[in-house]
């Protein structure tokens, strides 16, 4: 049995949100290239080959980051999901609504980290930060630095982050956890999904020794075409209850203008005639 190599870095279950089950496409626009184009599965769509490989000694490992995001953020998407579809229809929180909260949270937390862009950035850093100190080891030392940060086709970065165990630690050191979830107030307006998954704001929530320090503190989430999610700490924003409330036309285009602007190459949208119109208008618009 082969194993897979194409990783997503965004989860094809969340990618199927923004997918037109009813042409059976998906739209996306390369800011790039200024070119919007189609496609008709979500296979291909934001991931890499051996993304999320790792090598342990000279073995090449596929599965093990694959296993945990699917254990701990893909198996239960779905189902948490239709509670926060439920939740907007019948406003009922309980523990499971709550609970899924939650579960979206984390997994906004770890999006931007699962993207090659952002792997690469921080493969870089640990670099360049290392070598210095490199230099100064014998070459025993030096070549195993040198071979650790070889990359090929097979291993393209470190891939040493334990994606469950980062998302845990940063949502403990958020504590109370408020949220806006918005819907569009017209039917023909769509949240663009951005190539880094959710955007997340680092503030200074938490008293340490160094004052610098600043964690995660607001973590914004396109669930889907009609569903858009922030999560603040409430030691960073001053939330008095968490809500749900239509927005406008004009607040869905400011929301998805942020995320083109961010993404590093690609947005994928459900609707054709919105993302067209979308990359169209901006270039007249005074914002």
């Amino acid at each position: 049995m082969s194993i897979p190599k194409n990783h997503h870095y965004i989860s094809q279950i969340h990618i199927k949100n923004f997918f037109n089950n009813q042409k059976k496409e998906i739209y996306l626009y390369d800011k790039e290239l200024e070119n919007c184009f189609t496609k008709n599965t979500t296979k291909s769509i934001f991931s890499e080959k051996n993304l999320n490989t790792k090598q342990i000694d000279n073995t090449f490992d596929y599965s093990s980051i694959e296993k945990d995001l699917n254990d701990n953020f893909e198996k239960d998407f779905g189902s948490n999901f239709n509670i926060i579809k439920n939740f907007i229809e019948d406003h009922n929180l309980n523990d499971d609504v709550e609970n899924a909260i939650l579960y979206f949270a984390k997994y906004g937390v770890i999006s931007e980290l699962r993207t090659p862009f952002r792997k690469k950035h921080a493969d870089d850093a640990i670099f360049k930060g290392m070598s210095v100190i490199m230099e100064m080891g014998d070459e025993n030392l030096k070549k195993e630095f040198s071979d650790y940060f070889t990359f090929n086709d097979e291993r393209k970065y470190t891939n040493t982050i334990d994606y469950n165990e980062f998302a845990h630690k940063v949502i403990k050191s958020m504590g109370e956890i408020m949220y806006i979830i918005e819907i569009p107030e017209n039917e023909n307006d769509y949240f663009l999904l951005p190539d880094f998954g959710a955007a997340t704001r680092r503030e200074k929530i938490n008293t340490y020794f160094n004052p610098d320090v600043k964690e995660i503190a607001y973590i914004g989430l396109p669930l889907s075409s009609k569903i858009y999610i922030h999560f603040y700490s409430r030691k960073f924003k001053n939330v008095d209850y968490s809500q749900i409330r239509n927005i406008s036309s004009e607040q869905v285009y400011l929301l998805n203008k942020a995320n083109l602007d961010y993404s590093n190459k690609l947005v994928a949208c459900e609707n054709s005639k919105y993302l067209s119109n979308f990359v169209i208008f901006p270039k007249n618009r005074n914002i």
